[in-house]
C-alpha cells in the first residue's frame, strides 16, 4: 500500500551551517548566519509526479569580524524527506541527507571542490540509492516500487559553495503545477544595470502595486482575484475544499489590516529592494538587500521595530505576471 493523499515534508536540523534549501529549484528557506534550526516544511506545492530534485545550496558564513570566511568547520545539517497520509500524524522518512562539515578536505582553510570523493565523505551517513514501496508505513524494497532515492551529486554550486543534490522519484496525485510551464526569467547577475532597473520597474507596476493598493484599500474582491490562481493550486496540493485556501489567505490579510497593534501596510521602499529569481528561473520576487527570502510587503508593529511580512512569489506567462506562491 502506498498513499492515497500523500503529504510530503522536509524536516531540517542545522547548526553552524548557512544554506538555501530548494525543491525543484524553488527556494523554500535560507539561513545566512548559521543559527540553530529545527523546522519542518510542507512541500506538496513544489513537487511533481515522477522525478524531483532536492538541493542544499550551502552559504559561506561569517566567523570573524563579519567576514565571510567559508563553510564553517563545525557545520552540521540533516535534511529528511518524509511522507504521511494526509489525515494521519504518523510519517516515515523516505530519505535523509546528513552533512558533516568536519569531513571536508581543505587546503589552507579553503575547501577542495575538485576532490569529489572528499565532498562525498561529508554525506557518507546519508540514505543510499534505493527503490521501494511503502507498506504499513514501512519501507519495502521493490525494484519496480513507486519511490526511488537517487544517487547524490556534489560540487561547487550556484552559491559559490558546496551544493548537494539528490533526485527522488515520488508518486503524487495532483497535476503539474503551472509555474513549471512559466517563462524563463533572468537572474540579477545576468542583467545589465539598465535591464535590472527596467525589470524592477515592471515588477513594481504590474505586480506589487496592485497587491499593495488592494491591501491599502482593504479590497476583498481585489485580494481574492489576485490570490485565486495560487489558491486553486494549494487547494489541490493539500487536499482542501475548492476555494478554501484563497478564503484563508484573504482572511489572514484582512486580519492584518484590522489589527490595532499594526500600522497600515507600509509603503514599499523600492530603492532598498532587489530582484530575486528562483534556481529554476521560473519564479521571482522583490526582497530587501542581502535577505533573499524577505518580502517588501509588510505591516509594522506600532512602537516596535518588528514587522509581519507577506511573502509572495510571481511567475510570468507570455509576458503577464501572476502570483503563484
Amino acid at each position: 500500500m502506498n498513499f492515497k493523499q500523500p503529504f510530503y515534508t522536509l524536516k531540517l536540523n542545522t547548526r553552524h551551517c548557512g544554506y538555501r534549501i530548494a525543491v525543484n529549484g524553488c527556494v523554500i528557506d535560507e539561513d545566512r548566519i548559521g543559527e540553530l534550526n529545527n523546522t519542518e516544511y510542507p512541500i506538496n506545492h513544489y513537487l511533481k509526479n515522477g522525478d524531483n530534485s532536492i538541493d542544499i545550496h550551502h552559504l559561506n558564513i561569517a566567523k570573524k569580524c563579519g567576514k565571510k570566511s567559508g563553510l564553517h568547520e563545525e557545520g552540521f545539517l540533516t535534511l529528511s524527506l518524509c511522507v504521511r497520509e494526509n489525515d494521519s500524524t504518523e510519517s516515515i522518512v523516505l530519505s535523509e541527507t546528513v552533512y558533516d562539515s568536519a569531513k571536508l578536505r581543505r587546503d589552507e582553510g579553503k575547501v577542495i571542490y575538485t576532490d569529489i570523493e572528499g565532498l562525498l565523505e561529508t554525506i557518507e551517513k546519508s540514505t543510499s540509492h534505493s527503490q521501494f514501496d511503502v507498506v504499513n508505513n514501512k519501507i519495502s524494497p521493490n525494484e519496480s516500487g513507486a519511490f526511488t532515492v537517487g544517487q547524490y551529486q556534489v560540487k561547487k554550486g550556484l552559491t559559490k559553495a558546496l551544493q548537494i543534490t539528490q533526485t527522488v522519484t515520488l508518486p503524487t496525485p495532483f497535476p503539474l503545477w503551472r509555474f513549471f510551464q512559466a517563462d524563463d526569467l533572468t537572474p540579477h547577475n545576468d542583467l545589465s544595470d539598465d535591464e535590472w532597473i527596467s525589470t524592477r520597474k515592471m515588477m513594481i507596476e504590474q505586480v506589487y502595486q496592485p497587491v499593495y493598493q488592494a491591501l491599502l484599500d482593504d479590497d476583498t474582491a481585489a485580494l481574492t482575484a489576485l490570490f485565486s490562481g495560487r489558491g486553486k493550486e494549494l487547494d489541490l496540493a493539500f487536499y482542501k475544499k475548492d476555494g478554501q485556501d484563497v478564503y484563508e489567505m484573504v482572511k489572514h490579510l484582512k486580519g492584518l489590516i484590522h489589527n490595532n497593534e499594526l500600522s497600515a501596510v507600509r509603503e514599499i521602499e523600492f530603492d532598498y529592494a532587489d530582484v530575486a529569481v528562483s534556481f529554476n528561473r521560473k519564479m521571482s520576487w522583490l526582497h530587501n538587500w542581502d535577505l533573499t527570502m524577505s518580502s517588501v510587503l509588510d505591516f509594522k508593529y506600532k512602537g516596535a521595530e518588528i514587522v509581519t511580512r507577506i511573502p509572495i512569489q510571481f511567475a510570468r506567462f507570455d509576458g503577464n505576471w501572476e502570483i503563484v506562491r
